[in-house]
């Protein structure tokens, strides 16, 4: 006991944990009534996670892209801001005993019907082969190329069908609201802001009671993205892309349906 105090004063302060995108509970013990000085109980150790391979698949909005306030549009990323990326730190911060991965495969302008086309979605996860897979597309489909809210679904029904043959979870998530916005030459960029509650509609009926396919709420979880502010709090200004806040709640509604997804009940092996 002198010797575990005598270490303890030679490394006083410990290196605080690093700024986590989203809080994170203490995990800091405290002393039972009646427990000697000085003799801590162990910090709880949380019950792991049934996963720890993941593959986020999407577009620029899966990897990463932000666009600034100023009307100019200019499009550039924030290293360590990416929504996969703050998923990862979040996981390995509340899982510590754990090693986690969550590759980025978005891919910017990319349509969900060009994933399937393309062959790139079904090349990516015969790579990775993740035990889950967290997708999110579609919103190209409906602004660029005109694609009907059916065709576009219909794509990520497809990507759906190839990840439960490599036998992967699939967790996709709805489009949160998309703004009318205004381009520099003062033309309109609707980004198809219409058009979005059917779009998660119609994702909630495609994967309403298919196995191990489970629908991640990104529209909740951003709320009124449009309100009085213009949602500069988590929509950029081009009234498409997140801010980095808006991949940190990103980050956050994926780790809460991983959390629930694979919990672990009773023992782990």
């Amino acid at each position: 006991m002198v010797l575990a105090a005598l270490a303890a004063g030679a490394c006083a302060g410990s290196p605080a944990l690093p700024t986590a995108p989203s809080s994170v509970l203490s995990r800091g013990a405290v002393p039972q009534l009646g427990a000697p000085a000085g003799d801590p109980l162990p910090a709880p150790t949380p019950t792991p996670l049934g996963a720890t391979r993941f593959m986020a698949f999407g577009d620029s909005i899966t990897f990463g892209t932000v666009s600034s306030f100023d009307g100019a549009f200019l499009f550039d990323t924030v290293p360590g801001t990416e929504y996969p990326t703050q998923l990862d730190n979040q996981l390995e911060l509340a899982f510590a005993a754990q090693d986690f991965t969550v590759d980025n495969d978005g891919q910017p302008g990319e349509t969900a019907v060009g994933a399937v086309s393309s062959g790139r979605f079904a090349r990516q996860i015969a790579l990775r082969r993740p035990q889950a897979v967290l997708l999110l597309e579609g919103i190209n489909d409906l602004i660029g190329a005109g694609t009907s809210v059916g065709i576009t679904v219909n794509a990520l029904s497809q990507m759906v069908d190839v990840a439960r043959v490599y036998n992967a979870t699939v967790l996709i998530g709805t489009m949160f609201q998309t703004c009318v916005s205004h381009r520099p030459d003062g033309t309109v960029r609707d980004n198809a802001s219409a058009t979005i509650p059917a779009f998660n509609a119609a994702i909630r009926a495609m994967a309403a009671g298919r196995q191990n396919v489970h629908v991640v709420d990104i529209y909740g979880a951003f709320g009124n993205s449009c309100g009085p502010d213009g949602g500069v709090g988590l929509v950029g200004g081009d009234g498409l892309h997140p801010t980095p806040s808006g991949y940190s709640v990103m980050a956050g509604a994926f780790s809460n349906a991983l959390r629930s997804v694979f919990a672990v009940r009773g023992s782990y092996q």
